[in-house]
């Protein structure tokens, strides 16, 4: 009878039998998935074959990845078939149900962008995936996993009795887990979400802080670098330099040795009159990341300098040359308020900011993608908008472009014309078989690289009959390089061409330098230094040193690289390259080898962990500069705890309005310091608080301090171009400070942003009135002492 009772209590329990049947089904889906990625590779060009070395590596790493798992498991398993009967195993399919289809998610991603999720996976992510094709991803997955883990399950049962005869299942479970712990790995041969896991569990368990005794790890003095000067024939009159970033454009289709020859005719033929780096790498694989590295010489953060939430002191040459009195401009086709590229503009105090807002109807958008969503204005477009705006200066010009064309989805103007010149390159280059299949297979990217090179042609044609052209310099980069297309290696999405042309050049050269976007404005500023009085501060922050050095390498320079957002996990050191934890050495040509065994990678790692440790301690903290180097008036304030006590007993709601208000009221009673102080907490809150803005600026001219309170309200008209009370504020501190000359540069403003206000056109009247009586006097003046030189007393005495 005891019998009887045993069997009936374990009737329907699922056994270790049943448990091991289904990681082996488990096991089995990932190499059909594992085999879905090589096919989808090889048929993409990227993969030479499909039962490759790669597939073999893969499933080794699956093997562990599924060691790990069973382990996990195991203990859940056994610990709910105990509670509930077959609930154990419900649970488990359940699970590895789930996991499958993340990683059938993490590989199609990878498929499609050729980039392997890390840490900030979920911006990432979403920004290059939309939800329909997320959504369409899951319900084919679902079906397909489910039908194959079953299918697996039901066929092992025939190898369960092998099995079970030989080790322990822990033992084999627990040798393949460490086995595959040590081994190498590539994004083409390792499990995707246990790399994803492993990625997020060292960002959130890195407790690599900075511990150094300075307050501004950053901060040394500047040393010029005038390493470009016996390259150039500077004139008289100091030069306007053209920046010109361009989307996507890497080292992979500009020059003698682009693995894709052909699609930037004009750019290799500028090449060829140019000053060129060979080795040159941009320090981000995002776009907007790419901006403040070649513009500032700065840190990244955790998401890109341009997306932290702070907006740390700091000096770029946008700020410096317009300290410089030269006139600035950013001129991009697309929406500057993504990434929060128009707040990092607006704080240096950008001259003119061109964005998709402000094209007007005569200018064709590029066309819609799927979802209806258009990038902006494509390049053509973009230099014919400035071209039509350009008015002449008399004082040097600092102008920036940004173009978007050669970016994904590559709907550029006449895509049929340029798909066409891509069959007839297709046709008369040679090509090696891979280049050649790739190209095939993705002939709208290298029509939109076409299409970009065919804009930049016309610019220079256009530019070339400008009377400023003689005294140019342009500096022409990639963002970074396509990563829509394979990467050689790790490093390959950084490499960029980097090429200067200008006609004061003294004769074209090949560079070798290994040096990337964080030397460009380090050197320009060595550059003009050498032959102008130019200002630049006495202590700067800068990662980059210039752009000339003896050789290929620095032994003692480091590159700091950061992948995607929340994901710095590659750095250069000398001539080494730490990616992903992996040292290797590079070649001249910056060719991945096997490290020198001499060298330890400890002392690497060391470097770069000491970077990420400053790069996150300055961002967070504001320890870039000391305010008091910092080039414009900071609005915003980091009150101490006795300040907060006083803001918390005057404003404690989320009503700005009214702690506007209270801040008015202070400062009308002359208490300018609390004013001052509740003012900024509140744009340390509500950045975009114009009324704020533009009190802080008035609070400074009151105070005598027309400087500051210049920077502030020219900042505030950048930001709120239509807002009048900007334009009052700032012509009565140009009256009051005796600079109504300056009114005219803003009459320009006022005219094109159509502003109709009585008060703004009386100040304007009155500025005006007082540079004709400015002009009346200096005449006066003039022929008051025309009249004594030639008066008789005075010519007999001569």
């Amino acid at each position: 009878m005891k019998i009887v009772t045993n069997i009936s209590e374990n009737a329907g329990r699922k056994t270790l039998r049943d448990f091991i049947r289904l990681i082996l089904a488990f096991f089995l889906c990932l190499v059909v998935l594992s085999l879905y990625q090589n096919i989808r590779l090889y048929m993409a060009g990227v993969l030479d074959g499909v039962l490759t070395k790669s597939l073999l590596l893969l499933v080794v790493h699956h093997s562990g990845f599924t060691a790990m798992i069973g382990l996990f498991m195991a203990f859940i398993f056994n610990y709910l078939e105990e509670k509930k009967h077959s609930l154990g195993f419900k649970v488990t399919y359940i699970l590895l149900i789930v996991i499958l289809i993340i990683e059938g998610l993490l590989i199609e991603f990878y498929v499609r962008n050729y980039d392997i999720l890390g840490a900030g996976f979920l911006e990432v992510y979403g920004s290059r995936t939309s939800g329909s094709t997320l959504i369409l991803s899951i319900l084919l997955l679902l079906p397909v996993m489910t039908g194959f883990l079953y299918l697996f399950y039901k066929f092992t049962v025939s190898v369960y009795g092998t099995i079970s005869r030989m080790f322990p299942l822990t033992i084999i479970l627990f040798s393949l887990f460490l086995a595959t712990l040590t081994s190498d790995k590539n994004p083409v041969n390792e499990n995707k979400l246990q790399h994803l896991a492993y990625s997020v569990a060292d960002e959130v368990f890195d407790f690599n802080k900075y511990e150094g005794e300075a307050e501004y790890p950053l901060l040394h003095s500047y040393v010029s670098n005038k390493g470009l000067a016996p390259y150039f024939n500077l004139k008289d009159k100091k030069p306007n330099l053209i920046f010109i970033i361009v989307e996507g454009l890497g080292s992979d289709f500009v020059g003698d040795k682009a693995i894709y020859r052909g699609f930037t005719p004009f750019l290799d033929s500028l090449q060829a009159k140019s000053l060129v780096w060979n080795n040159y790498l941009s320090n981000a694989g995002e776009s907007h990341a790419a901006l403040p590295c070649l513009l500032g010489s700065l840190p990244f953060g955790e998401n890109g300098f341009t997306n932290s939430s702070d907006s740390p002191a700091r000096q770029t040459i946008f700020g410096i040359l317009k300290k410089n009195n030269y006139t600035t401009s950013f001129n991009y086709g697309g929406n500057s308020a993504l990434n929060q590229l128009d707040k990092f503009l607006y704080e240096e105090r950008v001259d003119f900011i061109l964005d998709s807002k402000g094209f007007g109807s005569k200018y064709l958008k590029q066309n819609e993608d799927a979802a209806g969503i258009s990038l902006g204005y494509p390049d053509k477009e973009l230099f014919q908008k400035w071209h039509n705006d350009h008015f002449s200066s008399k004082k040097p010009r600092l102008d920036v472009f940004f173009t978007l064309s050669s970016k994904k989805p590559f709907l550029i103007p006449e895509k049929e014309a340029y798909i066409r010149k891509v069959n007839k390159i297709l046709a008369e280059e040679k090509m090696a078989p891979r280049p050649l299949k790739l190209v095939k297979k993705n002939k709208e990217v290298f029509a939109s690289i076409l299409y970009a090179d065919s804009a930049l042609k016309s610019f220079f044609s256009s530019y070339a009959g400008n009377q400023d052209y003689a005294n140019t310099i342009f500096i022409i980069t990639g963002s970074h390089n396509l990563t829509d297309l394979p990467q050689e290696d790790n490093l390959g999405r950084y490499k960029v061409p980097l090429m200067m042309y200008s006609p004061l050049l003294k004769q074209p050269a090949k560079i070798a330098s290994l040096v990337s976007h964080e030397d460009v404005s380090p050197a320009i500023l060595g550059l003009l230094e050498s032959r102008y009085d130019i200002t630049i501060p006495a202590e700067v922050a800068w990662l980059g040193r210039g752009l000339i050095h003896d050789g290929v390498f620095d032994s003692t320079k480091k590159i700091p690289l950061l992948r995607h957002n929340s994901n710095i996990q590659d750095f250069v050191y000398g001539n080494h390259f730490l990616t992903r934890g992996n040292l290797f050495d590079l070649d001249s040509e910056l060719k991945l080898i096997d490290p020198d065994p001499s060298v330890l990678k400890q002392e690497v790692k060391e470097h770069y962990k000491y970077f990420k440790a400053v790069n996150k301690y300055v961002m967070k903290n504001n320890k870039i500069i000391p305010s008091s180097l910092n080039l414009f008036a900071q609005l915003k304030s980091n009150p101490s705890k006795e300040e907060m006590v006083w803001i918390n007993s005057v404003f404690n709601s989320n009503d700005y309005d009214n702690a506007y208000n209270t801040a008015k009221e202070l400062a009308f009673k002359g208490d300018t310091k609390r004013a001052l102080l509740l003012s900024g907490y509140i744009l340390s809150q509500v950045p975009g608080h114009a009324d704020t803005e533009i009190l802080m600026g008035r609070i400074h001219a009151w105070e005598g301090q027309y400087d500051i309170a210049i920077d502030i309200l020219e900042g505030a008209i950048q930001k709120y171009p239509v807002y009048a009370d900007g334009y009052a504020a700032l012509l009565d501190v140009f009256y009051w400070s005796d600079n109504n000359d300056r009114a005219l540069s803003l009459q320009r403003m006022i005219e094109r942003n159509k502003i109709q206000n009585k008060e703004v056109q009386n100040k304007m009247k009155r500025a005006l009135q007082k540079i004709d009586e400015a002009k009346e006097l200096e005449n006066t003046q003039k022929k008051l002492k025309k009249s004594i030189v030639e008066s008789p007393l005075i010519s007999n005495r001569n």
